[in-house]
């Protein structure tokens, strides 16, 4: 029973083939005499680590001709072992191939020769796979190793990656509809077509079985019940540029007491022929129209240097921009040198020395940290003065006193003049004389002088007078008038600094943001600065690379249109070079000289079961696989693959 479900798989993934194969096989379906064709099914097994662990080369050689011959098989990698599957003939082995007699039976125009070659696990290291397979396991989210799986239950979910590794970089040449030779730059790959195919899910240990798809990057599966079995099948062609040369398909699905047989993926080079409707002709006048429209579209977006154009005006006012933005950026400087000569964030009054015009930490005052300093003087220090000088001179003079007031009795509270009035009663003529002539008018010129020292007037001396503005009630006055006019500077400035808005030491502007805008000048200077700098110029910039992909996209445009139609037109040479380039992809270990050859790959996953070796090898099915692929058309150009089934 488990070999005709294991043949039936084969069946199926053998027919999805044939299907996919046979217009390549109608083409190069017929042989010709002398010639030999080489086919090889290349089976990878991966190992419980994903990694490749063994490859094994199962090779036909399809003889047309008779005679007894040795043939030179090529051996691109070593193997460690090589047997014949269906004769005694003994394989040679040498450097770089492989030899074989070939003695075709009576009454036969041909000879097929299969065998089985082993390669080296030395030269896995350096193998490069055409399309690289990566099979990743996770449990309920985690990854895992997919022995862990056995037995176990809860959410599988199996992600296949595959990669076409086989681009590069060429020009395609080709006639254009004007019939000019036309060159077209593109990375062209191998093409290779992915089949994982009926891989089988015991509808007894799984449930809500689910292959999703996602566009642009994973096919979606085709899932089928039959007989409790549900079966999933994908098709992957990494072929682009029609296909990205990266996929992958995902399974999920529920499981229980898991076990899973070991699946197959098969790799074919091919290029895929479908039933496109061909409608160049239709829309050719179209993309035409299309290519004037955006012709216009180009031209009027323009260039930098092109004047009379978006990218012209857009540079232009960007470089304008950009002058206001530099422009801006001095003023700012400008701005903070006033700002701090109005005012110094960094400035100490408390350490300020006035033989250095600076405080301890090297900061010179700005004019309103000066008028304030100023003004403290006059009010803290020069008033109080004034005032106290006013009392001492009111002292003094009256101390002095003045003439014609009545005559006491000299004591310790009578004026200078009261005594020396006293004195003169008290003496003869001749001193009395003296005194009222040269002592008194001293005394009485003192007096005024005290007067007009503390109140102002004319100071009178020996040779007449002359006027006095200096006086201490002048001072005090002029004091008053020069705090008043100091608290007035003082209350500009700081509506100056105010107005051109706090800094720190350092001297950037702090935010300062008033019914939802800049409200300090420094700060609208920085914030137009910042948004000339951070989001007009980028504005216009991306403004700019806005119009210059419209203008791309539009030149684009034509050259997608124009490549377009020349795509449509290169068609037939980008397909001859895909169907080159899949018809050398004829051979993995290496071929006869002058045969033709058709390879496939076929990779295992491991089976997740009870058993400790869970990989193996149906060689048997992988030679009937052989046998009716030539039967298909010995197809040199085509590519072949089959499951390769547990034995």
């Amino acid at each position: 029973m488990l070999k005709r479900s294991r043949f039936r798989h084969f069946i199926i993934l053998l027919t999805v083939l044939m299907l996919v194969l046979a217009p390549v096989a109608g083409v190069y379906g017929q042989g010709s005499s002398g010639a030999i064709q080489d086919n090889e099914l290349v089976v990878t097994q991966l190992g419980d680590n994903g990694q490749i662990d063994n490859i094994q080369v199962l090779n036909n050689l399809h003889i047309i001709g008779g005679g007894v011959s040795t043939i030179e098989d090529g051996k691109k990698y070593a193997v460690s072992s090589v047997r014949n599957l269906y004769s005694t003939v003994k394989i040679g082995q040498k450097d770089n191939s492989l030899s074989v007699k070939t003695s075709p039976q009576t009454g036969s125009s041909y000879e097929d020769l299969y065998y089985l070659a082993n390669i080296d696990k030395k030269e896995i290291p350096r193998i490069k796979m055409p399309v690289r397979v990566q099979v990743d396991y996770y449990l309920d989210g985690k990854k895992v190793q997919p022995s862990q799986i056995y037995g176990k239950s809860g959410h599988l979910k199996i992600v296949c990656g595959l990669e076409n590794t086989t681009g590069v970089d060429r020009e395609v040449e080709y006639q254009d509809s004007k019939g000019n030779l036309a060159k077209k730059a593109t990375t062209v790959y191998t093409p290779y077509v992915v089949s994982l195919s009926g891989w089988e899910f015991d509808n007894r240990k799984f449930s809500n079985i689910k292959a999703p798809g996602v566009a642009g990057e994973s096919p979606q599966g085709v899932i089928v019940n039959v007989k409790g079995i549900t079966q999933v099948t994908w098709s992957v062609p990494l072929v682009p540029p029609k296909y990205p040369a990266k996929q992958y398909a995902v399974l999920e699905a529920d499981g229980k007491n898991m076990a899973l047989p070991s699946f197959k993926i098969a790799v074919i080079p091919i290029v895929p022929i479908t039933s496109e409707i061909d409608n160049i002709p239709t829309i050719h006048e179209s993309f035409l129209k299309l290519y004037d429209g955006f012709d216009q579209i180009q031209n009027g977006v323009g260039a930098r240097e092109k004047d009379a154009t978006i990218l012209f005006g857009l540079a232009a006012v960007k470089d304008g921009m950009g002058q206001l933005s530099s422009g801006l950026g001095a003023l700012i400087d400008k701005v903070k040198m006033v700002r701090f000569g109005i005012a110094n964030p960094a400035f100490n009054p408390a350490t300020y020395n006035a033989n250095t015009g600076a405080d301890a930490g090297g900061n010179k005052p700005g004019v309103k940290d000066a008028v304030g300093m100023l003004k403290a003087g006059v009010q803290e220090r020069a008033l109080p003065a004034y005032k106290l000088q006013a009392v001492v001179l009111n002292l003094l003079e009256q101390s002095v006193g003045k003439s014609g007031d009545a005559v006491q009795e000299p004591d310790a509270s009578t004026s200078i003049m009261n005594d020396v009035a006293y004195l003169k009663s008290q003496v003869p003529a001749p001193q009395q004389k003296i005194i009222s002539d040269s002592i008194e008018p001293k005394l009485n010129r003192l007096a005024s002088n005290i007067r007009v020292f503390k109140d102002g007037g004319s100071i009178t001396t020996s040779t007449g007078s002359m006027p006095y503005p200096a006086s201490v009630k002048a001072l005090e006055e002029g004091s008053a008038s020069t705090l008043a006019a100091l608290e007035k500077v003082e209350g500009g400035l700081a509506m100056m600094e105010l107005g051109m808005g706090p800094v720190d030491k350092n001297g950037v502007p702090a935010k300062v943001v008033v019914n939802g805008k800049p409200g300090t000048v420094l700060y609208a200077l920085s914030y137009m600065q910042g948004t000339i700098d951070g989001q007009m110029i980028p504005g216009i910039a991306k403004l700019q690379e806005g119009s210059g992909k419209i203008g791309s996209g539009a030149g684009a445009a034509k050259e997608a249109i124009s490549g377009g139609l020349a795509t449509f037109e290169s068609i037939p040479a980008i397909v001859s070079v895909l169907e080159e380039n899949a018809s050398q992809a004829d051979t993995f270990l290496g071929k006869p000289a002058g045969a033709t050859g058709t390879v496939a790959y076929i990779f295992q996953t491991p089976e997740v079961s009870q058993e400790a070796n869970a990989m193996k090898y149906g060689l048997v099915v992988a030679v009937v696989a052989l046998i009716l692929f030539a039967a298909i058309g010995r197809a040199p150009k085509q590519a072949f693959e089959a499951p390769a089934e547990h034995a």
